[in-house]
C-alpha cells in the first residue's frame, strides 16, 4: 500500500500549474516582442540556431523534476513489513501448582503473602529473563491443563499468569506426575531444540510421590531438564478460605499445610535438575545458571513493522532529469556548438538543479538519520537493553516527530520496563507513558492500519492487566476491525470477555447479597412493630377489664340516697363560703387600726 508520511507536502504541487501557465505566459510576451521587430515568418531565417521542440522538452523535464521533489518531500511509504531476526534459545514450560494449599501462606505466619501471589512474582521475573527463548504455561492439580502452548509472545503469557486462580478449580488435589506428563507433551516435536520444564509448586504431594518421581525420571530419558522452584514455609500453616480457615471434615480442626522440600530435591535429582526455594533472593539466579546448560538452537521470532522508504526513488529521478535539462540547450544541436554549454539561460537552470539538490541532501540526511537511530534502538531492544532503545527512539522523534514507528518503539519499551519495575509507583508512571504512546499511534489507522492495530492491540492488553476487562474487550474488538485474520487478537478477546463475565457475577451476588441483607432487616423491623402492636392490645384489652371490674365492684345507689347525698354537699359547700366571708371581714378591721412606721 502505497503512503505519505507527510501528506500535507502534496500542496505543493500547485507549483507544477504555476511554472506552466508561467512559462506559456514568457513564450506569449517572446512572440510579441519578436513581432515589433518585423514578420516572425521572414526573421526565421534570422535566427537559424533557435529549436522549435527544446523549450517544451525543458519545460516537461523541469515540471516532472519538480513534481518529483515534492513527492520526495512527502516521504512516500511502499507500506509495513515486519522484519524477523534468529536467536538461540531453548523452549521452558511452567507448570504451576494451583491446589487449595497454594492459597495458603507463602511464610510461617498465617497472614503473609499467598503462595500463589509469591508464585506469580517469581515466574513473572522469570519470563522477563526469557528474551531469546519459548515459553509456555500449564497449571495442575489433581489434573493438568495446558494455559498456552510454546510461544514467543511474553505479553500474553503474562496476561494468562495473571488470571491464575485457584478457586476456578474444582477437581482439587496435587498430581505433580500428571502436570510433568502434561508438559513433557507440551513441547514442540523438533528434537533438535533444547526443552526444559519449571515446576511451582508446595511439592506437598498428596497423590502419588512415587508416580511423580517416575514422571520426572521419564522426562530426563526425553531429554528436558526439570528444575523445581518451592513456594512456602516447612512450617505448617492453615488455608484460608472466604469464611475462614479451611476445615477437615473428618476431624472437625482446621487444615494445615508445609512446604515438603524432600520431595522437591528428589523430584528435581530425578529430572536433572535443582531445586530453588523462592524465597532466595539467588533464586533466578541459580535457575537461570541451571536452564542455560541446556543445548540453545535457533529459534525465529518476530521483531519489529518498519516501512519501505521509497523518497530516495523520486529523489534520485529528479535530481537524474535536472541533469538532463541542463544539457539540453534552447538551440539546435550542431554537436552542442563546440561545447558552449553556459548561456545566460542554462546558468539559471544549473542554479535551480543546485538549490534543489541541496535541499534533497538536507531532507535525505535527516531521513537516514532518523532511521538509522531506529534501527539502532530496535537491536538494543531485542538484546533487552530498554532503557538504551528508548534514549534511540527519542532522538529520532527529535529529528522526526512524526515518526509512528518511533513513537510505536518507544511505547513497547515503556511496557517492557514497566514489567521489570520494582515500585508500584514507577510502574504505574511506565505503563502510563507506554498507553499515551499507543493512544498516539492508534490515531494513525487510515495511513498505518497495521501499526494501528498492534498498538489498540497492545492497549487492550495494558487494561487487561489493570483488570479493567470491560475496556479490555473494547481494545481487542477495535484491533480485529482493523485486522481481522489476527488470531493472537482474537484469543485474548475470548479470553478477557470470560474474566469480564466472571466479573459482573461476582458483582451480581454480591448485589444479590446486600438485598437480601435489606429484606431480612425489613421483616425484622415489621415483626418488631407487629408485636408492639400486640402488646399494646393486650395492654388496653387489660385496661378495659380493670375499668369494668371496678364498675362492677362500686354499689347501684338509689335515687333517695343519692339526693340525700348531694344536699348534704351543697349544705357543706354553703358553710365553707360563710366561713370564709366571716375572716375576711374580720382582716380588713385589723387592717384599719395598724399604725405605719
Amino acid at each position: 500500500m502505497f503512503t505519505f508520511a507527510y501528506p500535507a507536502f502534496l500542496v505543493l504541487l500547485l507549483a507544477v500549474p504555476l511554472v506552466v501557465l508561467l512559462y506559456l505566459l514568457a513564450r506569449y510576451a517572446r512572440k510579441k516582442k519578436i513581432a515589433k521587430f518585423g514578420n516572425p515568418e521572414a526573421l526565421k531565417d534570422l535566427m537559424p540556431e533557435v529549436s522549435k521542440y527544446k523549450p517544451p522538452l525543458k519545460l516537461a523535464l523541469e515540471v516532472s523534476a519538480l513534481a518529483l521533489i515534492v513527492f520526495a518531500l512527502c516521504r512516500p511509504w511502499g507500506g509495513v513489513h515486519s522484519t524477523k531476526s534468529e536467536k538461540e534459545g531453548i523452549e521452558v514450560v511452567i507448570a504451576v501448582d494451583v491446589s487449595n494449599s497454594m492459597l495458603a501462606s507463602s511464610t510461617a505466619d498465617n497472614s503473609g503473602t499467598s503462595r500463589m501471589r509469591a508464585a506469580k512474582l517469581v515466574l513473572e521475573k522469570l519470563i522477563n529473563r526469557l528474551d531469546n527463548d519459548r515459553v509456555g504455561l500449564i497449571v495442575y492439580a489433581e489434573d493438568a491443563y495446558t494455559l498456552i502452548p510454546v510461544t514467543s509472545d511474553y505479553v500474553s503469557a503474562k496476561i494468562f499468569l495473571n488470571s491464575i486462580d485457584p478457586t476456578q478449580y474444582d477437581n482439587q488435589g496435587t498430581n505433580i506426575g500428571a502436570a510433568i506428563d502434561r508438559a513433557v507433551k507440551s513441547f514442540s516435536a523438533d528434537d533438535n531444540i533444547g526443552k526444559s520444564i519449571v515446576l511451582i509448586t508446595d511439592a506437598e504431594e498428596l497423590d502419588d510421590e512415587a508416580g511423580a518421581v517416575e514422571a520426572a525420571k521419564q522426562a530426563k530419558k526425553n531429554h528436558i531438564q526439570l528444575n523445581v522452584v518451592g513456594v512456602g514455609s516447612p512450617t505448617p500453616v492453615r488455608i484460608p478460605t472466604k469464611s475462614g480457615p479451611m476445615i477437615n471434615p473428618e476431624t472437625g480442626l482446621p487444615v494445615e499445610t508445609a512446604l515438603d522440600e524432600n520431595l522437591a530435591a528428589k523430584i528435581a535429582a530425578a529430572g536433572d535438575g535443582i531445586y530453588v526455594n523462592a524465597s532466595n533472593p539467588d533464586a533466578l539466579n541459580e535457575l537461570e545458571k541451571q536452564m542455560d546448560t541446556v543445548k540453545k538452537s535457533a529459534l525465529e521470532t518476530n521483531a519489529y513493522a518498519v516501512h519501505d522508504e521509497l523518497f530516495s526513488i523520486f529523489g534520485w529521478i529528479a535530481l537524474l532529469l535536472l541533469i538532463i535539462d541542463v544539457f539540453i540547450l534552447d538551440r539546435k544541436i550542431r554537436w552542442l556548438d563546440k561545447i558552449t554549454f553556459f548561456k545566460k539561460e542554462t546558468a539559471v537552470v544549473v542554479l535551480i538543479a543546485i538549490s534543489a539538490a541541496c535541499a534533497f541532501d538536507a531532507s535525505a540526511t535527516t531521513n537516514r538519520k532518523e532511521r538509522r537511530l531506529v534501527t539502532q534502538g530496535n537491536e538494543l531492544f531485542k538484546d533487552g537493553h530498554f532503557l538504551e532503545a528508548g534514549e534511540k527512539y527519542q532522538q529520532a522523534l527529535k529529528l522526526e516527530p512524526e515518526s509512528k514507528e518511533a513513537l510505536y518503539n518507544l511505547g513497547l519499551t515503556y511496557i517492557r520496563r514497566a514489567n521489570a519495575a520494582q515500585s508500584d509507583s514507577l510502574r504505574q508512571q511506565l505503563v502510563k507513558a507506554g498507553a499515551d504512546a499507543m493512544q498516539s499511534v492508534a490515531q494513525s489507522v487510515k495511513d498505518k492500519p497495521n501499526l494501528a492495530a498492534d498498538a489498540i492491540f497492545n492497549l487492550g492488553n495494558i487494561a487487561f492487566n489493570s483488570e479493567d476487562y470491560a475496556q479490555a474487550v473494547q481494545m481487542y474488538k477495535q484491533s480485529l476491525r482493523i485486522r481481522p485474520e489476527d488470531e493472537k487478537t482474537r484469543r485474548n478477546l475470548r479470553i478477557a470477555q470470560k474474566k469480564l463475565k466472571n466479573q459482573d457475577q461476582n458483582q451480581d451476588q454480591d448485589k444479590d447479597q446486600d438485598q437480601n441483607k435489606d429484606q431480612d432487616k425489613e421483616q425484622n423491623q415489621e415483626q418488631n412493630q407487629d408485636q408492639n402492636k400486640d402488646q399494646n392490645q393486650d395492654q388496653n384489652q387489660q385496661q378495659n377489664q380493670d375499668q369494668k371490674q371496678q364498675q362492677q365492684q362500686q354499689p347501684e345507689l338509689n335515687p333517695q340516697a343519692a339526693e340525700q347525698i348531694l344536699k348534704a354537699m351543697e349544705n357543706k359547700e354553703n358553710q365553707t363560703r360563710a366561713r370564709v366571708n366571716k375572716n375576711g371581714q374580720e382582716a380588713a378591721g385589723r387592717s384599719k387600726n395598724t399604725k405605719r412606721w
